[in-house]
C-alpha cells in the first residue's frame, strides 16, 4: 500500500489539523506496548498528534501504564476525522460510550 501522502496518528508529532485533510490517515491499533513495536516499521511516515480529547473509555490497567490522554482507538479515529473535516457518519454507533464521549468533547 503506497503511503506517500499519509500521516500516522501517534505521539510526539505536530498537532493534527485541517491542513492534513488532503492526506491519508494511518492508525496503528494495539496495546501501547505493541503499538510502540509496530511504530518502528513506519518510522519514516510523518506523525501527527491529536489535540487534547477526553476519553469516555474506562481506562484501568493492572499490568501496564496507561498514558495520560490515552484514547480508545475508535475515539482517536473519530477525533482525527473530525479535525480533518471528514465525514464520521455512523462510526460511533456501536461504541458503548458514544454519548458520553461526544458530550465530554462538545460534539453533541
Amino acid at each position: 500500500m503506497p503511503t506517500d501522502n499519509y500521516v500516522r496518528l501517534g505521539m510526539g508529532g505536530p498537532v493534527l489539523s485541517a491542513d492534513d485533510a488532503d492526506k491519508g490517515l494511518f492508525v496503528l491499533d494495539g496495546t501501547w506496548r505493541l503499538a510502540e513495536k509496530m511504530e518502528r516499521r513506519y518510522s519514516e511516515m510523518p506523525v501527527r498528534t491529536l489535540p487534547p480529547i477526553v476519553t469516555a473509555y474506562p481506562r484501568v490497567s493492572k499490568l501496564n501504564y496507561d498514558p495520560t490522554g490515552g484514547l480508545a482507538t475508535i475515539e482517536a479515529v473519530y477525533g482525527a476525522l473530525k479535525i480533518m473535516n471528514r465525514p464520521v457518519g455512523d462510526l460511533l454507533d456501536s461504541y458503548h460510550w458514544k454519548q458520553q464521549f461526544l458530550e465530554l468533547n462538545g460534539w453533541t
